[in-house]
């Protein structure tokens, strides 16, 4: 389940990435859909049908829309990445925040139904990855193809052209430039923090994904108290004292089944019991060997 994750999330990011760097306009031909798909975008549309669709995923299997078709999701999760290779066993079990969820999206709504769209867009997730990846990698994207152009020139080849660089304003790119640091610096350090606390979007799918009917889950006689679970979860949602993950910030990673040594947590549909492990009754069988011994005693006189 990880590794799909990560091949499916892969496909997003590098195609939303290359929507936005491409200024030809044959990737939004052929990967326009990708953007379609966006949560905040779609409802800003009314394509309403996208909403729904997107919630009854979240409904069936969690936030696998946060960790595969978002961008700015994958971006913190790589940012994570490199976090732990440094330091592997970094994270821990968190408190949930309702308070500050709860605040940011009240804020959030609010500006926009006060018309102030360009505040409230510099928590967007789709927005946020949007002006990272046209005001910081295109700028470096069109130099590398004018390079390319210029060293394919001097072998009489013209499949690559000039194109003249445009870097906007300085604000765009100062709040683009602190939109990184910030969002890769907590990534960094504590892994899905910002999407679990800030975003619109994941409270928004927290909400819903808190019923989700396919879910990881804690077999509690299996559960050693490693706490391995706990500390590979950058969602910072497994409470490993209580054998209780909060499915509401839970973003489907994955990551506590692929770590968990015991195989104490498994997909289950929620409701369904777990299965005991078979005891034995050892005065019913020293009962039994008894009674065989007597019956075969009595046989052979």
């Amino acid at each position: 389940m990880k590794r799909l994750r990560i091949v499916l999330a892969t496909v997003f990011f590098a195609g939303i990435t290359l929507m936005f760097l491409d200024i030809t306009g044959v990737v939004h031909l052929w990967l326009g859909w990708m953007a379609k798909m966006q949560f905040l975008p779609a409802v800003l549309a009314g394509n309403f049908v996208i909403v729904a669709a997107l919630l009854v995923v979240t409904l069936l299997v969690g936030r696998v829309y946060c960790s595969v078709i978002c961008p700015l999701g994958v971006m913190q999760d790589i940012c994570s990445w490199f976090g732990g290779r440094k330091r592997k066993l970094r994270f821990h079990y968190v408190k949930d925040r309702p308070w500050l969820r709860g605040g940011v999206l009240a804020v959030f709504v609010a500006l926009m139904i006060l018309g102030l769209n360009s505040i409230a867009i510099l928590i967007a997730p789709y927005s946020a990855y949007g002006r990272i990846a046209t005001n910081l990698l295109q700028p470096v994207w069109l130099w590398g193809n004018n390079l390319c152009a210029w060293v394919a020139e001097r072998f009489e080849c013209y499949g690559f052209y000039h194109i003249d660089v445009w870097v906007k304003s300085g604000v765009s790119l100062a709040v683009a430039a602190v939109t990184l640091v910030v969002i890769g610096a907590l990534s960094y350090r504590y892994g899905r923090a910002w999407c679990n606390n800030i975003c619109p979007v994941g409270t928004v799918l927290g909400l819903v994904s808190r019923f989700s009917l396919l879910r990881p889950e804690i077999d509690e006689s299996k559960c050693v108290g490693c706490k391995l679970c706990a500390k590979k979860c950058k969602g910072q949602c497994i409470n490993p004292e209580e054998h209780r993950i909060d499915y509401s910030r839970c973003v489907a990673c994955m990551d506590c089944l692929e770590n968990c040594k015991q195989g104490a947590i498994r997909l289950k549909l929620r409701g369904s019991k777990s299965e005991k492990p078979q005891t034995i009754d050892t005065e019913r069988r020293k009962f039994m060997t008894v009674t065989a011994a007597v019956g075969a005693t009595m046989a052979v006189e």
